[in-house]
């Protein structure tokens, strides 16, 4: 989910844990976290599901790309860079197999 204010994810979240529960599931409160994204100062964002708060995360891989608090790809990029390096290795491993 992505909302502009701590406030309009709280209501998301109350929707989707009513929604949830009036089908018989629960959010699994261990696997969810929250990911404030901000180019300023970190904040602590405070999100209750069934009175228990969400742990705050420092990033999220989102379809194979780190996304990060302060919304920067530096890691990203390294990260790539590593993978192709271990690629070529590979690659030439294989060769002198």
């Amino acid at each position: 989910m992505v909302a502009k204010s701590q406030k309009g994810l709280q209501a998301m979240m109350d929707r989707l844990d009513t929604t949830s529960r009036e089908y018989g599931m629960r959010i699994n409160i261990k696997k969810t976290k929250v990911l404030k994204i901000s180019k300023g100062k970190e904040t602590i964002v405070r999100i209750n599901i069934g009175g228990k708060e969400i742990e705050q995360g420092k990033e999220f891989c989102y379809l194979g790309s780190m996304i990060t608090t302060d919304a920067k790809c530096h890691r990203e990029i390294k990260r790539t860079a590593v993978g192709k390096n271990l690629l070529k290795e590979e690659r030439t491993f294989d060769r002198k197999s």
